[in-house]
């Protein structure tokens, strides 16, 4: 039932004499009755005021009517209070998941190329759970061997929108141009895997197997005949097997992430003003929070067993930063491992993508 009471205001006569009786007739209690020159005020609840209106076209009064106090936009009610703590719930649980996924690039096109390789070939959709989301390793890993022209991907997590800034590898100055033509051969041994070149005859197919000095891209072009000097330029890329061996300590000391999340904290004092003047507060003043990473340090004893889960994933990214810009590791195999009372010492192979094209000069004879 609505208690609210209105604010009654009618013009003195015969008319609001039998006006006030129909109402008292009929139960309705009047308050605060006023009676000034030529006007009539009191106070009803709400709840009559249909019986008001029926006794208005019976007499043919004219009424003001209105509130007696203001539209509250909080009430003390049970309604209030769960639709407070709605407003506070809400964003904290809509906070766990990632609602938005925004790629940064230097062209839009590549913007779009990259996002649509996240949602179809990855297949990330959203809303997803932030704990679900992949791993930033391994989309930048995956990332980057898919875009070779990419150097860096910068992965920004702000709230539940996450934002991709692929890097492109910085141009090289292109050296002074001469007048002697080149060939391109192998550096490396290796699988021919693809191939980036601006000019040239290619020698190999994908998927051939090369060797050390084994031209890829001639830069003499054969026609009828003839050969006509075109100069080779570009990059053929392999996939080889590179040998590593490694040595560390069996027991290491860890930096280990046992605890994160927000820590919020709540301003009670503006909690308080907000309900005692019945008013809404921008929540940001109600409650704050900050992102938390809590570290211990561990000290781990090396097993033979943890070297795959442990000591690869160290290895992989020494080796990736030592290649070229543009290589790329697509395998690691662990070949032995021996241990004594305080080192782990073993070989591995990691199967590296690198351009293995390598000028030579093209001899007068040619």
């Amino acid at each position: 039932m609505n208690r609210r009471l209105l604010y009654i205001t009618l013009k003195q006569g015969n008319a609001s004499s039998s006006f006030i009786q129909y109402l008292k007739s009929h139960q309705v209690p009047l308050y605060n009755i006023r009676f000034k020159q030529q006007e009539i005020t009191f106070s009803v609840a709400h709840s009559h005021l249909p019986t008001i209106r029926k006794a208005r076209r019976n007499y043919y009064v004219k009424l003001k009517i209105r509130y007696a106090t203001p539209n509250r936009i909080l009430q003390k009610d049970f309604v209030s209070i769960f639709g407070l703590l709605l407003l506070l719930v809400i964003p904290v649980v809509f906070s766990q998941f990632v609602w938005k996924i925004d790629v940064e690039a230097s062209t839009v096109e590549l913007e779009d190329e990259v996002y649509q390789y996240l949602t179809e070939e990855l297949a990330i959709q959203v809303p997803v759970r932030s704990g679900q989301f992949i791993d930033d390793y391994l989309l930048r890993q995956q990332l980057m061997e898919r875009f070779r022209e990419f150097s860096w991907i910068h992965i920004t997590k702000q709230g539940s929108h996450i934002t991709v800034a692929p890097q492109l590898a910085p141009k090289l100055s292109n050296p002074k141009k001469t007048t002697q033509k080149q060939h391109l051969i192998a550096s490396n041994s290796g699988v021919i895997t693809h191939f980036k070149i601006s000019s040239g005859v290619r020698k190999v197919s994908p998927n051939e197997t090369v060797y050390k000095g084994d031209t890829l891209v001639s830069g003499v072009l054969e026609r009828d005949g003839t050969n006509f000097v075109v100069d080779a330029q570009g990059e053929v890329f392999a996939d080889y097997w590179l040998e590593s061996t490694f040595s560390i300590p069996k027991q290491v000391t860890l930096n280990v992430l046992v605890d994160y999340g927000w820590e919020y904290k709540w301003n009670w004092l503006q909690l308080q003003k907000a309900w005692q003047e019945q008013s809404i507060k921008p929540l940001k003043t109600i409650v704050t929070h900050k992102p938390y990473r809590k570290f211990e340090q561990k000290t781990e004893q090396i097993e033979e067993d943890e070297i795959d889960t442990f000591v690869l994933p160290l290895l992989h990214e020494k080796m990736i930063q030592s290649l070229p810009l543009k290589s790329t590791i697509k395998n690691e195999k662990l070949l032995h491992v021996t241990t004594d009372d305080d080192t782990v010492k073993g070989k591995v192979l990691f199967l590296v993508n690198e351009n293995i094209a390598q000028p030579r000069p093209i001899d007068q004879g040619e």
